[in-house]
């Protein structure tokens, strides 16, 4: 035992740990995270500065380009919400209990995640359609956008179902 005890003892430590990846931020998942979170906002940045003249917004109701405004930065608050709840993890000290108020904050941030999204788009389409003469054509077309959106909402809900069913597995195997 001895020399297995003296084997473990002399193996070198990695010179980065978790706690240190944790302080500065650097994991790859943050990396990932912090650009689509940059790319959504020049992305948005650059909307709300053409809008206006590329989509008529100058024609449109005040209320409506207040509307397309509030969603646009609601899209953008949800995800840099979304970037802050992984930036920064669960300060307590035991894992189990870390983990149970991570999972809650998940849960909590995933129905606002889906709520926020379809509200904002509801909003942008509402900038976009309120002008339009509507013709049969049109009506079938709006119909099928509802539904791609719906499943969009639907897909997005799985895939967070999938990530808190996880988390809550987890949290199980490491309950005694």
């Amino acid at each position: 035992m001895d020399p297995l005890k003296s084997a473990w003892d002399s193996t070198p430590t990695p010179s980065s740990n978790i706690a240190a990846i944790m302080s500065r931020h650097t994991s790859p998942v943050l990396k990932d995270i912090r650009k689509q979170v940059i790319l959504e906002a020049i992305g948005y940045s650059i909307f709300l500065l053409v809008y206006y003249d590329f989509f008529d917004g100058d024609k449109k109701p005040f209320y409506l380009n207040l509307l397309l405004v509030a969603s646009v930065l609601c899209m953008l608050a949800q995800s840099v919400t979304g970037y802050i709840l992984a930036r920064y993890p669960a300060a307590e000290y035991n894992l189990l209990e870390s983990m149970r108020k991570k999972l809650q904050h998940i849960r909590k941030y995933a129905l606002v995640s889906i709520f926020t999204k379809i509200l904002a788009f509801a909003g942008i389409f509402a900038f976009f359609i309120l002008s339009v003469r509507w013709t049969q054509y049109k009506s079938l077309l709006m119909i099928l956008l509802i539904l791609v959106i719906a499943a969009q909402a639907y897909f997005q809900w799985k895939i967070w179902a999938g990530r808190i069913y996880r988390v809550k597995q987890t949290i199980d195997e490491l309950n005694p």
